[in-house]
């Protein structure tokens, strides 16, 4: 794998609820784990290096040679410092997509990387009995369904403390959702809890969307309904995510270094 320019990835404060900057920064570690040099929010006294920006960020304010696109989500979506991002870059920029689910520039397998952030380790099924059911609403709308009504709600703070979190969900079967895709809805898996989506008359993906295109799957989520879990099976899915994105990466920087 050839080595030749250092890294620099353009990234907001780290914040533990957000699942782009986690990307950010999950990608941060990984390249240094590949033996790259690579650093956060670097601004080199030369421009001979690359510059990974997600697609909130408009230019090329660190001044990289290379500047590689990041689309973390659909772009013009998101905003940063109160301005929402561009919805289209420059024709010598490098555009790579997380999920082919935000995928507006109809990439190809090499310039596609969803990269697996959750922790394995402490979202895990714990074996434990489930007698509750509880509800998380995110960035979806608070509908009101009768069905949620008296369920303990998975908030803000109580996402703060992962170890918490981990643990409340594997006393829960189910968790209904108000927003899909989420990685909360990872998460509820990976510790063993079935998830019901609940979608309202704004739904950003269809069903077939999200079974066709978003690469956790569909595997214990319900649409609007119950639905069968084979917890082992999804977990196994997450785990060769983490490992085909270890090949995809040894690919962006074959491409990104060239």
């Amino acid at each position: 794998m050839a080595i030749y320019k250092p890294y620099s990835l353009r990234t907001p404060n780290f914040e533990l609820l957000s699942g782009g900057i986690r990307v950010m920064y999950g990608l941060f570690g990984w390249l240094l784990a590949k033996g790259q040099v690579a650093y956060l929010n670097a601004k080199y006294s030369t421009s001979d290096f690359i510059g990974v920006y997600p697609e909130i960020y408009w230019g090329n304010d660190m001044g990289a040679d290379t500047v590689v696109k990041y689309i973390l989500n659909k772009p013009g979506v998101m905003s940063s410092f109160g301005m929402p991002g561009p919805s289209i870059f420059p024709p010598e920029d490098h555009i790579f997509g997380f999920t082919k689910l935000y995928d507006t520039y109809d990439l190809d397998e090499d310039h596609l990387m969803f990269l697996p952030i959750l922790n394995l380790h402490l979202f895990k099924d714990q074996k434990k009995k489930r007698k509750n059911r509880c509800v998380f609403v995110g960035k979806g709308r608070d509908m009101p369904l009768k069905k949620t009504e008296g369920l303990k709600r998975i908030t803000i703070k109580m996402s703060m403390d992962q170890g918490a979190l981990a643990d409340y969900l594997n006393t829960c079967e189910v968790m209904y959702s108000f927003e899909n895709p989420t990685a909360m809805n990872e998460i509820a898996r990976l510790c063993g809890c079935r998830v019901i989506f609940l979608p309202d008359e704004v739904v950003r993906y269809t069903k077939k969307d999200l079974e066709e295109k978003y690469e956790p799957g569909m595997n214990g989520i319900g649409w609007g309904k119950d639905t069968t879990f084979d917890v082992s099976a999804f977990r196994s899915h997450y785990i060769a995510l983490q490992t085909r994105f270890s090949d995809q990466l040894d690919k962006f920087i074959e491409i990104t270094q060239a």
